[in-house]
């Protein structure tokens, strides 16, 4: 190359766009100044704007090592080898291929590299300052971070459903920067929490329900369900903080989830992973619950006949005949008819059931008299308005802006009663639940929809052993084995079938106690 070429690169990051002097265009202007005296002529300015300089993975520097690859230029002008990297393994590196290539790199505020050993040393130290400058700025911030969350204020960026905004009236110094709800994604996040809490949908089709309400990503895509599942598993909804070792129960940012369906859906996600229930083309009952005697593995099910009849079977070859869906099925629920809870656990569940219930009741009632009375406030605020207008004291457009207002509240009061009349509703039907199960565990499994039967099962059993069509032995769950420890749960039928099975053949009845 005959023509001396140079490309000019700056960086500013995030933290320092707000500093004086380390503008981009303050860098560019600097740089193109001198790299013309000397010589040189400019085939470009490189920026990477709001990026640090741990690595060097960034735009600019890729671009950099490319035109050196290609020789297209013999020097590198910047204002200082910071904006190149703070990090000393990176700048080792990139002082190396610049000298292997014999491209010059020009540091203004720093004496010229002339290849000399003191020169060399000088440059790796400076190197050692950048690095170390990254490090303590780091630890600052993280320490400041961690001083916000302890105060109550997240420290980052906004979640799902919530916005990041400036508070320059805030008294408080982490109060300048605080979340808050953003409606518009807070109506998918409760939509997302409320379709799972049904115990109908998996994550999977929570997501495919919000993508077609217009559920998007920042780029207009589908949620991925990793994400969902994160989401839906996040306790910043109901009003936590956490962060690092910071834990607090009530941070200063508004919770959008009641903790009481925050906490169905996470009783839904434990059940769902511990049995396997993952999306798949047909949902089966039994998924998870079923296992081989003889092999000690999970039963599969699948469809024959032209998906006339479904079968369970072992996954492995040579294993035993198949068993037919429902006759299995119907074989795991009769196991619910020998099960039954004590007369006094029973009497304390329905007391306590009765007792949360009418607290929820007396709750709810209080913030619907609350809703009510500030939607008379704002309905006789309109009656003023209106009145003030008829008497030509109020001009149209002034009026015009209070009507807008006062709809706007209204709307959000309308929906804020649907939402704890709801709420109402599902504590009732939840109340009923729970009390017919503690009086008839059978017949409450029977009327039940297929996932609340999922979490009936996974509440009293663990799992249950299959050898050719019989079920062999049944395993509690460790919570009601525990409950028939304590004597607050049964089996009226004591004496269980327990079948002794050897080369995988039936060859006789053992009766006993389990």
């Amino acid at each position: 190359m005959e023509n001396k070429v140079t490309v000019i690169y700056c960086r500013v990051s995030t933290e320092e766009q707000a500093k004086e002097g380390l503008s981009v265009e303050s860098q560019t202007l600097t740089c193109k100044r001198v790299a013309e005296e000397e010589g040189y002529s400019i085939l470009e300015v490189i920026k990477d704007e709001g990026k640090s300089g741990k690595d060097l993975n960034r735009e600019g520097i890729k671009r950099i090592i490319r035109l050196i690859a290609e020789k297209k230029i013999n020097a590198v002008y910047t204002v200082n080898t910071d904006r190149i990297s703070r990090n000393v393994k990176d700048h080792i590196y990139l002082t190396d291929l610049f000298r292997k290539e014999k491209v010059i790199l020009r540091a203004l505020s720093q004496p010229i590299m002339d290849g000399s050993a003191t020169s060399i040393t000088m440059d790796v130290v400076m190197a050692g300052f950048n690095q170390y400058h990254r490090l303590v700025t780091s630890e600052k911030v993280k320490a400041t971070m961690y001083e916000k969350a302890r105060a109550g204020y997240y420290p980052s960026l906004a979640p799902v459903g919530y916005k990041n905004i400036s508070n320059p009236n805030a008294m408080e110094r982490f109060a300048r920067k605080i979340i808050v709800v953003d409606e518009k994604d807070a109506y998918f996040v409760k939509e997302a929490f409320r379709l799972y809490a049904t115990g109908e949908y998996n994550v999977i089709d929570v997501g495919d329900i919000l993508y077609e309400k217009g559920f998007r990503t920042r780029n207009g895509e589908k949620v991925f369900h990793s994400k969902l599942y994160e989401m839906l598993k996040s306790t910043f909804y109901v009003g936590e903080i956490h962060w690092g070792e910071v834990n607090l129960k009530e941070g200063k940012h508004e919770a959008i989830i009641d903790r009481d369906v925050f906490e169905r859906v996470q009783r839904i996600l434990a059940s769902n992973n511990k049995h396997c229930c993952r999306k798949r083309k047909y949902n089966w009952l039994l998924s998870g619950f079923i296992r081989c005697y003889k092999h000690a593995c999970r039963y599969t099910a699948e469809w024959h006949l032209g998906k006339k009849i479904a079968y369970y079977h072992c996954t492995k070859n040579g294993c035993g005949k198949c068993t037919e869906q429902v006759k299995l099925e119907n074989m795991v629920a009769e196991k619910f008819k020998d099960l039954e809870f004590s007369q006094d656990f029973i009497d304390l569940v329905i007391s306590k059931v009765k007792n949360v219930y009418y607290e929820r009741r007396e709750n709810y009632e209080s913030k619907r008299q609350s809703l009510l009375n500030q939607k008379t406030a704002f309905e006789a605020k309109l009656r003023v308005a209106e009145n003030k207008l008829l008497s030509g004291v109020l001009g149209d457009k002034e009026f015009k802006r209070i009507r807008e207002e006062n709809s706007l509240e209204l709307e959000k009061i309308d929906k804020r009663m649907f939402e704890i009349q709801k709420s109402k509703e599902t504590n009732v039907d939840i109340a009923k639940e729970v009390i017919g199960l503690t009086k008839n565990i059978y017949e409450t499994y029977q009327k039940a929809s297929p996932q609340l039967k999922r979490l009936l099962l996974g509440f009293f059993w663990e799992k249950f052993e299959v050898a050719d069509g019989l079920i062999i032995s049944s395993v509690p769950s460790t919570l009601f084995a525990e409950l028939i420890t304590l004597q607050k749960a049964y089996q009226k039928n004591q004496n269980t079938n327990k079948i002794n099975v050897s080369n995988g053949l039936i060859s006789s009845y053992d009766w006993c106690a389990r």
